[in-house]
């Protein structure tokens, strides 16, 4: 009896019924969101890192030429993807600390952006995006 639940279940997630895949149906593709030819570069303090599944988060407090301080929310590929390449969180980023990142800007005009580099508090730059492409064949 047990099995033929699972048979069913199987069925009916390969016939793609709607409560059966949500989630993956949510994935976007990062040109969707961003505009990869409209790119800014921003130096503020890191407030918050979230290095988790589906995409890396990071959160820096940006002051512009008034004075005026502005939380900018940077999206990047999985943790995954910076473990490959030597990244963690643990180790590079930091909070209180002053970063300098460049990224391609959210379609809508907020203060969201994708990752394509950092200069990191000592002077060395870690480029993202170009790991980006490679991991999703862009």
């Amino acid at each position: 009896m047990r099995h033929n639940f699972y048979v069913m279940v199987a069925a009916l997630a390969m016939l793609g019924l709607p409560w059966t895949v949500g989630p993956a149906s949510a994935h976007h593709a990062v040109q969707a969101q961003f505009d990869q030819n409209n790119l800014t570069t921003i130096t503020g303090v890191m407030t918050r890192v979230m290095w988790i599944n589906p995409h890396v988060r990071w959160f820096m407090d940006v002051e512009d030429e008034n004075g005026e301080i502005t939380t900018w929310n940077i999206s990047g590929a999985g943790p995954g993807a910076f473990r490959r390449v030597g990244v963690s969180g643990r180790d590079v980023f930091k909070t209180g600390e002053t970063y300098t990142a460049t990224i391609a800007l959210a379609r809508d005009g907020s203060d969201f952006g994708y990752i394509v580099s950092f200069v990191l508090p000592d002077g060395r730059e870690i480029d993202l995006w170009n790991q980006y492409q490679e991991e999703s064949g862009s």
